[in-house]
């Protein structure tokens, strides 16, 4: 009844909640070497207490084990074809080589453009849901509620002898949670944007390429500001043309 009671107290809620994510991080943090050895279904196991907190946490990537990707691809005809391949690619097969076949019109050329950037050594398809190896960003739906962001790609690059990570994210702008998961990327970038080389959305616009730099103050301050399309955004002095394709 007590405890019962106790809950019911807006102060008191927020002062055990507060107590449970420094004792539950503090453990984490004195044990992350040893549960990152442990094998996968008991690190899901941490991963889903971590996912009881009140507000998301920030945890590590999982290294990816496994990947199914088809080596074939539907063209517009119908037709089954040899799907395009690109080299660097973090899970590559034998041959150094990673199918394309999961990529839309807009990705494929940006996946070319970034590995034709000086000094890239790899990149990653970061998958589109929750996943122990997916790079996700919270945020809150217009209900409230929360939900998670996965941009499409990470570049790695050799900047001046370190290697330094890059969120590239092609997302279309006319899509209904366009605005939402543009401002969580913004959101991520203030918080750990020191922590990445670029961190870039991007979105086709009659016919160009247009690319919102997500590091400049400028840009993020321009996108928190937004009260109109998306569209718009990208069409203004905001973004730029992206180079290479």
């Amino acid at each position: 009844m007590k405890a019962t009671a106790l809950a019911t107290v807006k102060e008191a809620r927020e002062k055990i909640d507060q107590d449970a994510a420094e004792i539950t991080a503090n453990w984490f943090a004195e044990h992350r070497v040893a549960i990152k050895g442990l094998p996968d279904d008991r690190q899901q196991a941490y991963d889903e207490i971590r996912a009881m907190a009140v507000h998301p946490q920030r945890t590590y990537l999982s290294r990816p084990r496994t990947r199914l990707e088809d080596f074939a691809e539907v063209d517009n005809d119908g037709q089954i074809k040899v799907a395009q391949v690109a080299p660097l690619h973090l899970m590559s097969d034998e041959n150094g080589d990673f199918p394309l076949s999961t990529l839309n019109d807009w990705e494929k050329p940006v996946v070319r453009a970034e590995l034709a950037r000086p000094g890239v050594i790899g990149w990653y398809r970061n998958p589109p849901r929750q996943a122990a190896d997916s790079l996700g960003v919270a945020y809150r739906d217009s209900n409230g509620n929360w939900r998670s962001m996965h941009p499409d790609f990470i570049f790695f690059h050799d900047v001046g002898g370190k290697i330094r990570a890059s969120i590239v994210d092609p997302h279309g702008h006319h899509l209904d949670d366009a605005d939402a998961k543009l401002k969580a990327l913004v959101a991520f970038a203030l918080e750990h944007g020191g922590h990445f080389h670029r961190v870039e959305s991007l979105s086709m616009v009659n016919g160009k390429m247009r690319v919102l730099d997500l590091q400049s103050d400028d840009v993020r301050q321009a996108v928190l500001d937004n009260t109109g399309s998306v569209e718009a955004l990208y069409n203004s002095n905001a973004a730029v043309d992206y180079d290479g394709a």
